[in-house]
């Protein structure tokens, strides 16, 4: 029998890759059920008895639910700002033509490269006195994912004919109407890649959520971990037992989301 080298070695890599991804997390949710003594030695050993409470002290001293409610503000309102303002970004970007908007789209998605300037930022926050405030952390998050925004949904409009924008100026519609009765419904697979992503970016942020935010009770859910280590030092079962917690919720949007995030990232690939 002929051994197919290829697929053997595809198979390893995937195996291998696997096991990158797993190792750790079944660590996690080990160390999370675990005793102090036995979570402290970080092995993928099994408890000797299955601290359930491990989660409910988290809950209760770590103040899961006021970083939870913070993170949902925050997240749900950058995905609706970025996804809002991107996708009639895109439209306007993938519909018009001259050098001009080839230009602007080289600026946008320069912005995917260049580092956020977190200085001149705070600066301008702190002078339209939003600093230290939930809304200039959701636009300083929304700019900042704007370009990975438009870049996937303007390849997706580009797919969609042109037949559609001039069926429905002939029955008289504007650009505004057009757009968000016309195109804008059939964005879902683009934009539920786009909610994907900046879901879990916008939930996961940390750096910037602590140079704009100095009150800890508006900090968000990933300051819980941070909190608890500081308070609890080594205790590593807490820490284990909130890191799922944090992760949790985006695992549920992915879920419910993971069928159309293959369909929006590939739409680009090929032009309608």
């Amino acid at each position: 029998m002929k051994i197919n080298y290829g697929a053997v070695l595809r198979t390893f890599i995937a195996i291998l890759g696997s096991l990158i991804i797993i190792l750790p997390l079944l660590l996690i949710v080990l160390g999370s059920l675990k005793s102090p003594a036995e979570a402290a030695k970080l092995d993928l050993s099994l408890p000797s008895k299955w601290m359930w409470s491990n989660y409910k002290t988290v809950f209760v001293e770590g103040r899961l639910l006021n970083g939870f409610k913070n993170s949902v503000l925050v997240t749900v309102s950058t995905v609706a700002l970025t996804v809002g303002a991107g996708s009639m970004c895109a439209f306007f970007l993938s519909r018009r033509l001259g050098r001009w908007v080839s230009y602007l789209f080289i600026f946008f998605f320069a912005g995917m490269i260049a580092p956020p300037s977190m200085i001149p930022s705070i600066k301008l926050m702190q002078s339209l006195h939003i600093s230290g405030e939930y809304i200039g952390l959701i636009l300083f998050l929304a700019a900042l994912y704007l370009p990975l925004t438009i870049f996937i949904m303007s390849g997706f409009v580009k797919t969609l004919p042109r037949e559609l924008d001039e069926a429905a100026t002939i029955d008289g519609a504007g650009s505004f109407y057009t757009f968000f009765r016309v195109i804008f419904p059939l964005l879902k697979p683009s934009i539920a890649t786009v909610t994907v992503f900046i879901s879990i970016y916008a939930w996961n942020d940390f750096a910037n959520t602590l140079y704009i935010i100095s009150d800890s009770s508006k900090w968000t859910l990933p300051f819980s971990v941070y909190n608890f280590v500081s308070q609890y030092g080594t205790e590593w079962q807490f820490v284990f037992a909130d890191l799922l917690s944090v992760m949790l919720p985006m695992l549920v949007v992915y879920l419910f989301l993971q069928r159309y995030i293959i369909e929006g990232m590939t739409a680009g690939s090929v032009k309608g």
